[in-house]
């Protein structure tokens, strides 16, 4: 809502403007009241409101002399309405060189008021989308250019101009990601977007200049003029806060030129830990040696037996992972990063089974082995992923090849809700419309949803209205109405059984992260 405070030396014409204008109705919250212009000034600068109301004649600093004098402070931008009784032109003419928006007479009519307000909510938005807009821009224009420093194409001039007088201060850098998340899951960016603008807060309330960047993959970074381990106590709370975040710290150096040095070193920390899936805090410098390991070379490998698995080739899945053995061999790699680089792939093996529905998955008759919890031995555990690797590359085929020759009913009432969530839907009408029983389709949805046809209707409307809240201002009742809830109280209850919060608590709590 815009603020607003009224000044007028009639009291009845004060307590007017508190009953009969109905603010709240038009976006507004009257913040206060003043019966002259000497405690309305100072109201002004108490309040810092959006909206002024100020009657034109009040004993010692009248109406135009308020208006002036609040001009007069740099970056005013507040909005103002005069009342008179006087319909004098005079008037009006001062109050147009002012830059008064309106000019309202005496005595005041509640709809003509209604209808102002109205009128200048527009422009408020207007302003304020503008604003938004701007400090977007410059945001993003400092992210590139601090993105820029540390892969070192930038001249000390433009590099002064970014650091300001951090540029030849110690120095250092911390790169954030969630971990176990994949690079196109909007969750993992936004965390770790949240956790290093909460990060970015924090330091500079201590008087530590930094900057932000997004580093591209779902990951998010931050340049702090400090020492790393003044940095690291500073951002305990990340820990607790985020504790499914990996954290990835350089060491500090002075001067820009260094910047190159320590973007490298918090890459090389992530390439290092990254395939063991384990959140923590993770530093430069402290990271076990390689030795004659090439891990990046290994984890490619890795990569490649998953893009076989994918492509649905098991022979060839087969044969990867075979020569991900090999390439331990020949690198002589240590038993422990070996184990590393099987847990990692394996994991990944059962995410992305996961992630693909179950009514498109293979199946493959034999019981397959778990690797979760057993530990590396050479050679058996070779044997047993490359088996585990050749049949998740024959469910694939096999899954596709279903998914070509039939599309079962189920899924594609279950792919309808998913795109017409937002519609009136009725279980036994939806169950008409794909020849299905509406018992059997009730318990065929359960089960491949994990919801009832209800609950998971409520459910994807509450992680659209997520998205809503945290980015745009539409108002709760408008989003409730956008998503099928015609009343916003119901809206609101649906919502915090899915969620477990009211809808204007995620937004508080959004905005804060994102602040």
């Amino acid at each position: 809502m815009y603020k607003v405070i009224v000044a007028d030396d009639e009291p009845m014409m004060l307590e007017g403007w508190r009953t009969m204008i109905d603010w709240a109705a038009y976006g507004y919250e009257l913040c206060g009241a003043a019966s002259d212009g000497e405690e309305a000034l100072e109201l002004f600068h108490a309040v810092q409101p959006d909206l002024l109301v100020t009657d034109i004649r009040m004993p010692g600093l009248d109406g135009l002399e308020l208006i002036r004098a609040i001009r007069s402070h740099p970056d005013c931008q507040v909005r103002t309405i005069i009342v008179s009784g006087y319909a004098e032109f005079g008037y009006a003419q001062q109050a147009m060189r002012f830059g008064v928006d309106r000019y309202v007479l005496k005595p005041i009519v509640t709809e003509e008021i209604h209808d102002v307000l109205g009128d200048l909510y527009t422009l408020l938005d207007q302003h304020r989308l503008e604003q938004l807009s701007d400090e977007a821009l410059r945001a993003a224009e400092e992210e590139a250019s601090v993105l820029r420093l540390l892969q070192g194409g930038c001249s000390p001039a433009q590099a002064s101009r970014v650091l300001g007088a951090s540029a030849q201060s110690g120095l250092c850098m911390l790169l954030a990601e969630a971990c176990g998340m994949p690079e196109t899951d909007e969750r993992g960016r936004d965390s770790a977007r949240a956790a290093m603008r909460l990060a970015s807060g924090e330091l500079r309330s201590s008087g530590i200049p930094c900057w932000n960047f997004e580093e591209g993959g779902g990951r998010s970074g931050l340049l702090a003029a400090c020492e790393p381990r003044l940095l690291e106590r500073r951002l305990e709370m990340l820990r607790e806060t985020f504790p499914w975040l990996s954290l990835y710290a350089s060491g500090g150096e002075h001067g820009y030129e260094a910047l190159p040095k320590l973007y490298a070193q918090a890459l090389a920390v992530r390439e290092r830990m990254l395939p063991f899936g384990r959140s923590g805090w993770y530093r430069h410098g402290e990271v076990e040696p390689f030795g004659r390991v090439g891990f990046a070379e290994s984890l490619t490998a890795a990569q490649h037996v998953l893009a076989r698995v994918e492509a649905g080739e098991p022979d060839e899945a087969a044969r990867a992972a075979a020569d991900l053995f090999r390439l331990f061999e020949r690198l002589s790699a240590p038993t422990g990063w070996m184990e590393g680089i099987v847990r990692y792939l394996v994991g990944e093996l059962l995410r992305r089974r996961a992630e693909i529905p179950a009514a498109h998955r293979g199946a493959v008759p034999e019981e397959e082995p778990d690797l979760s919890g057993e530990r590396f031995h050479m050679p058996t555990t070779e044997a047993e992923l490359i088996l585990r690797c050749k049949r998740e590359a024959e469910r694939v085929r096999q899954g596709r090849m279903k998914s070509e020759n039939s599309s079962s009913p189920l899924a594609e009432a279950v792919e309808y809700v998913r795109r017409h969530y937002k519609d009136k839907l009725q279980l036994r009408e939806l169950a008409e419309k794909f020849h299905l029983n509406p018992v059997y389709f009730g318990q065929q949805f359960k089960r491949e949803t994990g919801h009832g046809f209800n609950d998971y209707v409520h459910l994807l409307r509450a992680q659209e209205a997520q998205r809503l809240l945290r980015r745009t201002d539409m108002k709760v009742a408008e989003i409730g109405c956008m998503l099928g809830y015609h009343d916003t109280e119901y809206f609101t209850c649906k919502f915090k059984a899915a969620t477990g919060e009211l809808p204007s608590q995620y937004r508080a709590k959004e905005w804060v992260r994102e602040s």
